[in-house]
């Protein structure tokens, strides 16, 4: 079954594949963006033949759960996914089930500092951004792979982003989560990697496995920010899709308290207090 790893865009999904990538999937080399490969997105596309009937965006959609089947019939194994879509019924159509999905870990970012990231990699206006974080309509393009096989540009939907943490943390499909919130990650990335451990642990029902405390330490050494930043800067990073910007730009330093104008950081307290007061951030 599928085991997703699945965020709002800028919440620190990328971080949490590169622990998981490292710490499972290394053979205790330097990190390399190549690792990520071991924890792909999930883009329909990627699984159907070339010949298949795909004309539009609904086509797509309705290939969710059949390429999922696909994938489990043919692994033998959970396998980690990354995914931005919500946990969505579209048409009668849905994203993801309990058949397929074994549990996600999803990880979740004080939506004022999404903001001020993701202005930056998508080099875009507040206004652009908040219009975007509160339109339960909102969707990324899939990656390239979907145009060359078929000749549209494919789509993640992401909706709000309230909306998105509501349709994984309280899933209608009773598919367990492990929730990890990006601030908790910097303030303790041991404890953290812990918790996704021991949620993979029970989901594989691995009952004798234990943590490797050297192996954890050399993961979050190898994986943390100034690391991946400097990687990136040396070697590129192919998932910033030719932006001219840096995909790794300011971690702990982008801090909303001090770079985010208050009628924006106001307006989203507004939109999203519900949220926003079950996860602490107000």
């Amino acid at each position: 079954m599928i085991i997703w790893i699945a965020s709002y865009p800028k919440s620190g999904n990328t971080w949490v594949r590169s622990l998981l990538s490292y710490y499972f999937f290394s053979k205790n080399e330097k990190f390399s963006f190549d690792l990520l490969k071991h924890i792909p997105n999930f883009n329909v596309s990627d699984f159907l033949d070339k010949n298949t009937h795909i004309k539009s965006n609904d086509d797509i959609i309705k290939s969710w759960l059949p390429v999922q089947k696909f994938i489990n019939s043919k692994f033998q194994k959970n396998l980690l996914f990354k995914t931005h879509n919500i946990c969505t019924t579209n048409d009668g159509k849905n994203f993801t089930n309990r058949e397929m999905s074994a549990g996600c870990i999803y990880v979740v970012r004080d939506p004022r500092n999404i903001i001020t990231s993701y202005k930056n990699f998508e080099n875009q206006t507040y206004e652009d951004i908040i219009k975007n974080m509160f339109n339960e309509n909102s969707f990324l393009l899939s990656n390239k792979s979907t145009f060359k096989k078929f000749g549209i540009k494919g789509i993640e939907l992401i909706s709000s982003w309230a909306r998105h943490y509501n349709s994984w943390v309280h899933n209608k499909q009773k598919i367990p989560i492990c929730l990890i919130k990006y601030e908790d990650l910097l303030e303790n990335a041991d404890f953290e990697f812990r918790k996704i451990f021991n949620f993979l642990k029970k989901i594989n029902k691995e009952k004798d496995t234990v943590i490797d405390k050297e192996r954890l330490t050399k993961t979050i050494d190898e994986t943390s920010f100034d690391n991946l930043k400097n990687l990136e800067e040396n070697t590129g990073f192919s998932e910033k899709q030719n932006r001219g910007v840096d995909f790794f730009n300011q971690g702990s330093k982008n801090n909303w308290k001090q770079i985010l104008p208050i009628k924006y950081s106001s307006k989203i307290e507004i939109k999203f207090s519900k949220e926003m007061k079950e996860l602490g951030y107000l």
